[in-house]
């Protein structure tokens, strides 16, 4: 599996925290953009097929329950 960069991994740990992109951005120090397109970017890197997967993914899970 791909390591994420910092921005990404911490991006996935908010979503899982719950927080929205909103608060995310503001979390981070970014705009609500830059937040969607940090979690596409883990997303592509993962070769998953949405944000929930690639948290799955990037915590290590192989599984395949959907």
């Amino acid at each position: 599996m791909k390591m994420l960069p910092p921005l990404e991994m911490r991006c996935l740990r908010w979503v899982l925290l719950g927080k929205t992109h909103a608060e995310t951005a503001l979390l981070e120090g970014k705009s609500v953009t830059e937040i969607e397109l940090c979690l596409e970017r883990a997303v592509v890197m993962l070769d998953a097929t949405s944000v929930e997967d690639a948290i799955l993914k990037a915590n290590g899970s192989h599984s395949d329950r959907h």
